[in-house]
């Protein structure tokens, strides 16, 4: 059994164990704040550990951590006082992946990748010592709905249970 300490934010949603990953500063936790609104878990901000075991990943919060997300301009909230208790969760298998980019517009999207690349969805797998995860790398830019788009990604995950790129 290996422990990671992971920066990033896990999640439940739809009964899977979301991992929000990209740079610092991206908006990791206000995403994941939103989807909170939408009905997700919180399980940890910033940093959960990862405890591997055979083919399996098990997310938690380090102790003191627990319930609290920072988020830039509000400092350090805590969720069970401000939503519920119903909110937070100690621990969650990791079962789908989702990188968040940077990008300043569409167009500079566009502009990066061929006509065939615009076509097809950014899934992959993000490897973690001896398992692999599938998920979606997604671009953040102004005037898209980051959340309907994740929901989506997560429900067509579900429904079609593709392992992308295996």
């Amino acid at each position: 059994m290996k422990i990671l300490s992971e920066h990033g934010v896990l999640i439940q949603m739809h009964g899977l164990g979301i991992y929000l990953t990209g740079i610092s500063g991206i908006g990791k936790s206000e995403i994941a704040l939103q989807l909170m609104n939408q009905g997700a878990i919180l399980i940890c901000d910033d940093a959960p550990q990862l405890t591997i075991s055979n083919k399996n990943i098990l997310g938690s919060c380090p102790d003191g951590f627990y319930g609290l997300m920072h988020i830039h301009d509000l400092g350090i909230i805590n969720i069970a006082e401000l939503m519920g208790s119903h909110y937070i969760k100690p621990c969650q298998a990791l079962d789908f992946v989702i990188e968040l980019r940077a990008a300043k517009n569409l167009y500079s999207i566009i502009k990066e990748q061929k006509a065939e690349q615009l076509l097809r969805a950014n899934y992959n797998q993000w490897y973690y010592q001896t398992c692999s995860v599938s998920g979606i790398s997604l671009h953040l830019y102004p005037g898209r709905d980051i959340t309907l788009i994740i929901n989506t990604a997560i429900k067509q995950f579900l429904t079609t249970q593709i392992r992308f790129n295996q």
